[in-house]
This record gives structure tokens, C-alpha cells and sequence, in this order.
């Protein structure tokens, strides 16, 4: 089974994706902002690791950066609903740090999963 740690300072995001992935046979751990994420991915190395950037103590951008330094192999999903006007600017920097995928917020969970799949080198379950 493939692990997948979410990162998201919104409890309903986490529950949501956690749930979803849990439903399509994924192992789940979850964190609630960027430092937690890191301390989790120092106990147990996910799979993957989904992030949104805009977060409180460390932010997502932080966090991809330093996971992509511990591990540059680690695929990571970052996902923003943002500042508004510029969601698009945050999820480019996100890329530019490490993210393989960027999503806008509200995402589509088909198109998510697509990427969960595209990234652990899956075909559809």
C-alpha cells in the first residue's frame, strides 16, 4: 500500500482527501501545517506528499523546499486556494521548489487522483 501525507491547515480539506484516498486504497497520515508535515516525514518517508501552500508556522512553499532537499525524489502535489488574486503565482514558486503537480482550489478529486497515479507510476484502481 502506498502512503500519502496530506498537509492543510483546513480540517475539512484534510478529512476530505483523507477519506478519498483512504476509499481508493491509499495509506493516509495527515499534518496541519508545514512543520508538522516535515516532523511526520522524519518518523515514517510517505510515498507522496499533497501540500497546500498558505499555511500558518511553516507554509507550503517552505516545506517543498525543504523536502525537496532531504529527498528531490519524494513526488509532491502542492494545492492553493491562496491569496485570491494570485493563486496561480503561488502554485508557479511551489513548482519552482519542488512540486510535480499544482492544483487550484476547490480540486477536482478525479483530477487529483489522476496525479496521485501519474506519480506513483500506478494505473487506475
Amino acid at each position: 500500500m502506498k502512503n500519502i501525507l496530506i498537509v492543510d491547515d483546513d480540517p475539512s480539506i484534510l478529512i476530505l482527501f483523507e477519506e478519498f484516498l483512504k476509499s481508493k486504497g491509499y495509506g493516509t497520515a495527515v499534518a496541519s501545517n508545514g512543520r508538522q508535515g516535515l516532523e511526520m516525514l522524519e518518523q515514517q518517508k510517505p510515498d507522496l506528499i499533497i501540500t497546500d501552500i498558505m499555511m500558518p508556522e511553516m507554509d507550503g512553499r517552505e516545506m517543498i523546499y525543504a523536502v525537496s532537499n532531504l529527498d528531490p525524489d519524494l513526488p509532491i502535489i502542492a494545492i492553493s486556494g491562496g491569496i485570491k488574486r494570485t493563486p496561480m503565482y503561488l502554485l508557479t514558486h511551489a513548482q519552482k521548489s519542488g512540486a510535480c503537480r499544482i492544483f487550484n482550489k476547490p480540486v477536482e478529486l478525479t483530477e487529483m487522483l489522476k496525479a496521485v497515479q501519474e506519480l506513483l507510476q500506478e494505473t487506475e484502481q
